[in-house]
C-alpha cells in the first residue's frame, strides 16, 4: 500500500474555488485512480477502501476529507473532473445538490435499494444518541424518554447541569437534527427551554461534547453521532450511551457522481462494493445499512428520509424563522 499522507489543511484550487481539506489520503497503488471527497474521518471508511484496492489491484483511492459546507460550496462553484465521487453524511445538502443536478445517474444495474432518484445512494446509516456521565448524574438511569429527561431536569432543584448539544447555526447536522427532532416530537421546543434552563452550551461538534462529558465539562450531551461515541467507551467507564424509547434519529451517509466526473465507470464500482456485503461488513457495525434490524436497546430507529422535503427547511426563509425560535429558547452563556 502507498503510504497515507495527512496535513492538518490543505488549499486546493478545484476550478475557481479554493476548497479547505481538512486531509489528503491515497490507499492502493492502482493505476486507475478513484478520488472521492466526503465528510467523513478516513480512519472509518479506510477499510472498505482497502476491500475495493484489494478487489480491484488496479485501482487506487484517493480521498479528500473536509466539511459538508465546504463539500456544498465546492461542488457548486464546479468540481475539477478528476473528481468521482462526493460522500456526505448532510444529506440534506446533498438531496439539494442532486435536485439542482449536479449529479448523474448511477448504473441502472446498480439495484440501489435505499437512494432518490437513483443518483443519489445511501451507503450507511449513522444513528443518534444521548450520552452522560454517570458519576455526575445519579438517578438518570430512569431516563427512558425525553419527557423523563425534560422531567429529570426540572425536579432536581437545587443544583444545574451542565449541558451541551450541536449549535445549528455553526453545524450543519446540527441544524439538520434540530429540524428532525421538530418533525418527531411537537414538544422539541419545550425540551429545548427545559435545556436552556440548565447551564447549555452549543458545540460545533461530536468530538468536543464527547470529550466534555468525559472529563466532567458537560454532565450531557444531547444528539451526538453514535459512532463517535463508542470507541470512547473502552477508555472512560464513566461515559454511558442513552438511547431513547420514543424514537432515535439516525442520519444517512449518501453519495452521488458529479456531472462533470470523467470517470463514472470507476465511481459506480466503488459504490457497488461499498453496498456489498463484503463492504457493508467492513464498516463498524453501528453504521452499516442493517443498524435498524440490529437489537440495540431503546425506541425504533427514525432514519431521516431522502426526499426532497429536506429542501424546504434549507430555505432562507424558514431558516430565519427557524433561528428567531431557537434564539427565543435558548439563552447564551
Amino acid at each position: 500500500m502507498r503510504s497515507l499522507f495527512c496535513c492538518v489543511l490543505i488549499l486546493l484550487s478545484l476550478n475557481s474555488y479554493s476548497l479547505e481539506i481538512e486531509g489528503e489520503f491515497y490507499i492502493g497503488d492502482g493505476a486507475n485512480k478513484v478520488t472521492v471527497i466526503g465528510t467523513s474521518d478516513f480512519s472509518r471508511v479506510q477499510p472498505v477502501f482497502a476491500g475495493f484496492v484489494s478487489a480491484e489491484q488496479s485501482a487506487q483511492v484517493r480521498y479528500l476529507q473536509m466539511s459538508s459546507r465546504e463539500i456544498d460550496a465546492a461542488v457548486r462553484s464546479g468540481l475539477s473532473s478528476d473528481i468521482d465521487l462526493v460522500m456526505s453524511s448532510a444529506v440534506d445538502l446533498q438531496v439539494r445538490l442532486v435536485n439542482d443536478g449536479y449529479a448523474r445517474a448511477f448504473e441502472s444495474s446498480l439495484g440501489v435499494e435505499f437512494g432518490w432518484r437513483g443518483e443519489l445512494v445511501q451507503l450507511s446509516l449513522e444513528p443518534i444518541v444521548t450520552i452522560f456521565n454517570q458519576r455526575r448524574l445519579e438517578g438518570f438511569e430512569h431516563v427512558k424518554t425525553r419527557r423523563d429527561l425534560a422531567q429529570f431536569l426540572e425536579k432536581s432543584s437545587g443544583r444545574s447541569f451542565r449541558l451541551t448539544l450541536y449549535d445549528p447555526d455553526v453545524s450543519g447536522v446540527g441544524y439538520l437534527l434540530s429540524r428532525q427532532d421538530l418533525v418527531q416530537d411537537e414538544h422539541f421546543w419545550s425540551l429545548l427551554e427545559v435545556l436552556s434552563n440548565q447551564q447549555l452550551r452549543p458545540n460545533c461538534c461530536s468530538g468536543d461534547m464527547i470529550d466534555g462529558v468525559i472529563t466532567g465539562e458537560f454532565d450531557i450531551a444531547y444528539n451526538v453521532l453514535e459512532s463517535y461515541v463508542l470507541p470512547r467507551q473502552m477508555n472512560a467507564p464513566d461515559l454511558k450511551i442513552l438511547r431513547f424509547d420514543d424514537y432515535q434519529l439516525a442520519i444517512p451517509r449518501t453519495a452521488f457522481i458529479p456531472k462533470q466526473a470523467d470517470d463514472p465507470d470507476s465511481a459506480n464500482r466503488l459504490v457497488r462494493y461499498f453496498l456489498s456485503q463484503d463492504g457493508q461488513n467492513r464498516l463498524a457495525p453501528s453504521v452499516r445499512l442493517d443498524v435498524i434490524q440490529a437489537n440495540r436497546g431503546g425506541g425504533p430507529i427514525k432514519p431521516i428520509r431522502v426526499t426532497p422535503a429536506l429542501i424546504v427547511h434549507l430555505d432562507h426563509i424558514n431558516r430565519q424563522r427557524f433561528f428567531q425560535r431557537w434564539n427565543r429558547s435558548v439563552r447564551n452563556p
